[in-house]
């Protein structure tokens, strides 16, 4: 499934959001349009719908587990940045139980397509 170019245009000019490039050269590789297929690892075969940009820039987008989208690469960056945190029941020392983050679990995967 591809975007429309029209929209192609729109997305690429996003602000991009979180993680700052640090670059021009960063930014340009952020910006480049490829190919992703998208796969939801959380919740597989279900659909994702989120809105990315500022409060007067934005784009809602909407994903389909196993479809292929053109996106530029800071679309794929914060989709795959989305985690949930795993929790852990560790003694505290004073016999009672604290809970503490462990680590995290990716929910979604943005796969880059390469044709040949």
């Amino acid at each position: 499934m591809n975007l429309e170019s029209t929209n192609i245009e729109k997305i690429k000019n996003l602000p991009i959001v979180g993680y700052k490039p640090k670059s021009e050269k960063e930014e340009n590789y952020l910006r480049e349009v490829c190919e992703f297929e998208f796969s939801n690892l959380e919740e597989p075969g279900l659909s994702n719908k989120f809105t990315y940009g500022g409060t007067k820039n934005n784009y809602k987008f909407l994903f389909f587990h196993g479809a292929k989208y053109k996106l530029p690469r800071f679309i794929a960056r914060h989709v795959e940045n989305c985690v949930t945190p795993t929790w852990k029941w560790l003694p505290d020392g004073t016999g009672s139980m604290k809970k503490k983050q462990t680590g995290t679990k990716s929910r979604f995967q943005m796969r880059q397509v390469f044709e040949l």
